[in-house]
């Protein structure tokens, strides 16, 4: 499969899961019933496939001195920890928002960094073989991420 194909296919599933993310939020914050193992998958999804690909990224970033662009994959971690940890809804509700709109504009923004890069092949080359590990693992929870999304969108369903 060409790389940018299996990259969009990857984000399709992190965008998946950063929606799941937000809609279990929007129930905490509402104080509706969130299943507590629902939270944990997606936590763990992101924490196993987003940042696996934020860490690929980073690579590449790195080697092409874009520190900035680092700076944010920083911040994405560490409000990704503070979201873990949150105990109260509120705290949650606060770390979700501030996660899911930093983690989205990144992709975004790294997307469009990337395609201007002029990276010598055997650089690309790791890169997109990095990708497309990340891209098996986001494969292997796209049902799962799906699955939660229709379930959090049709309350009813929980």
């Amino acid at each position: 499969m060409h790389p940018a194909k299996s990259r969009a296919r990857e984000h399709q599933v992190v965008f998946c899961g950063l929606e799941v993310l937000r809609l279990i939020g929007e129930r905490m914050e509402s104080r509706n019933d969130v299943d507590g193992q629902d939270l944990q998958v997606v936590l763990a999804f992101m924490r196993d496939v987003a940042h696996r690909c934020l860490d690929n990224t980073e690579e590449i970033l790195r080697f092409a001195c874009m520190d900035q662009r680092i700076a944010n994959h920083e911040k994405a971690r560490s409000l990704f920890e503070q979201l873990s940890r949150a105990s109260a809804a509120e705290e949650f509700a606060v770390s979700r928002r501030l996660y899911t709109d930093l983690l989205a504009h990144t992709i975004f923004e790294d997307r469009r960094c990337l395609a201007t890069l002029g990276c010598d092949p055997v650089t690309l080359s790791q890169f997109y073989e990095w990708e497309r590990e990340t891209d098996d693992l986001a494969r292997q929870h796209g049902q799962t991420m799906h699955r939660l999304e229709m379930k959090y969108t049709n309350p009813q369903c929980i």
